[in-house]
């Protein structure tokens, strides 16, 4: 707010919207006023982390492209250079996940946004002049460094505005516009690499032009977003404490942090999620993705090849998202939501490292050990959906009969 007069919450006020909105935030429907609140947080909060998550998976596709337009030639990078080069940047992406989204409150959403954009716009310009390989692993190295904190913060971000059966559609819109961009990834590559060199710059630049926008757009957290007004904010504080049982203000601590690297729940979703009694379409999700590896890679006919690939991109695409949205389900806390959400994303990036080491050149065209191990994980992640579809039911279960106070909240229920 413009002055401490207009963030103090008023409280005459307080105990009016308290009263006209707990019945309906407790169970699960929602008020006209808090229906508009909800409006007006899209409105602020979703087109510029969209925008900038599509400008991410541009500048992070850079060094593919460049592959197809020649590079791997220029550079001469013989025997498993290439894959090297993917491999490197795994590293730095996983170790800045857990260090970013720990800082974001303090550091601020604006501050922290702009800074991972123009680093990794700056770097994505510099791989235009990269003349030997060296050059591009170090590259790599920064823009890995980046882009690694990127997805877990805007991921907090969404978190940090819904409620925790709010957050899965908004995590699916950010998530497809990037899916979107990157079924275009082969014919930008195309336009770019008939620019005669401009191509190699105009990402970056464009990322790089686009930043101080994004930090003139890109919204402040709850507490300090100058567009709220009180009323809204008590609205907002009540809607998330209700799911949460923490203040807005909540940070990470060191109990916090022990408490999410150890919670078993986050290393579970990395494999598996469930929404709402779902778990049967997660485990259709993956048996979609299967069928179409298997159609992709071992089926001769050229359709049916095609048709495999569709299969899978689009059962991956339907996991992800509502992946992303398991630690919103199931892991309220907020201070222990700051940790969660990178521990999930470290693990992601950790599949790219493996998927660079497996899917390997001299593997082409087949490439059997990568489809193998693919297989291999998506069926155990239909298991581990299934297991922890009875294992939450029971836990919910002996809440009802029992009284078992789940997460420290008597009305937390596990999402199945």
């Amino acid at each position: 707010m413009g002055s401490s007069q207009e963030t103090k919450l008023d409280s005459d006020l307080e105990p009016e919207l308290f009263s006209e909105n707990a019945e309906q935030l407790n169970d699960g429907s929602i008020s006209r006023e808090e229906r508009k609140l909800l409006q007006k947080i899209d409105f602020y909060v979703l087109p510029c982390i969209c925008i900038t998550y599509t400008l991410s998976q541009i500048d992070r596709t850079n060094i593919s492209s460049a592959k197809i337009a020649g590079m791997a030639i220029d550079l001469r990078l013989v025997r498993n250079r290439y894959s090297v080069a993917l491999l490197i940047s795994f590293i730095p992406y996983v170790c800045s996940e857990l260090p970013t989204t720990a800082i974001i409150r303090r550091v601020g959403s604006k501050i922290l946004l702009t800074i991972l954009i123009l680093g990794w716009g700056t770097v994505a310009m510099c791989f235009g002049f990269v003349k030997n390989f060296g050059q591009l692993a170090a590259l790599q190295v920064l823009l890995g460094l980046f882009d690694g904190g990127f997805n877990p913060a805007c991921i907090y971000i969404i978190s940090s505005w819904y409620k925790r059966y709010e957050t899965q559609q908004r995590l699916a819109i950010w998530y497809m516009f990037g899916a979107t961009v990157s079924g275009f990834n082969g014919i930008i590559s195309y336009g770019l690499s008939q620019m005669e060199g401009l191509g190699d710059l105009l990402p970056g630049a464009v990322t790089v032009a686009l930043s101080l926008p994004i930090f003139l757009f890109v919204t402040k957290f709850p507490e300090k977003a100058q567009w709220l007004k009180p009323r809204e904010l008590v609205l907002i504080r009540e809607r998330l404490m209700t799911g949460r049982g923490e203040s807005l203000e909540e940070r990470v601590s060191r109990h916090s942090l022990i408490a999410a690297a150890t919670d078993w729940k986050v290393f579970a979703c990395i494999f598996a999620d469930h929404v709402r009694k779902r778990s049967p379409f997660i485990v259709g999700y993956f048996a979609l993705v299967i069928m179409g590896l298997v159609m992709g890679g071992f089926v001769q006919n050229t359709g049916y090849k095609l048709a495999g690939i569709f299969l899978a991109v689009a059962g991956n695409n339907c996991c992800i998202p509502t992946v992303l949205a398991f630690l919103a389900n199931n892991v309220p806390l907020n201070s222990e939501h700051q940790v969660a959400v990178p521990i999930q994303t470290i693990f992601a990036g950790l599949g790219g490292v493996v998927g660079s080491i497996i899917f390997r050149e001299q593997d082409y065209p087949e490439y059997r050990p990568g489809l193998y191990a693919s297989i291999g994980c998506m069926l155990l992640c239909m298991v581990i959906t299934g297991l922890l579809a009875i294992l939450y039911q029971h836990e919910n279960q002996t809440a009802d009969d029992q009284g078992k106070i789940l997460e420290g909240m008597p009305e937390f229920r596990y999402t199945i």
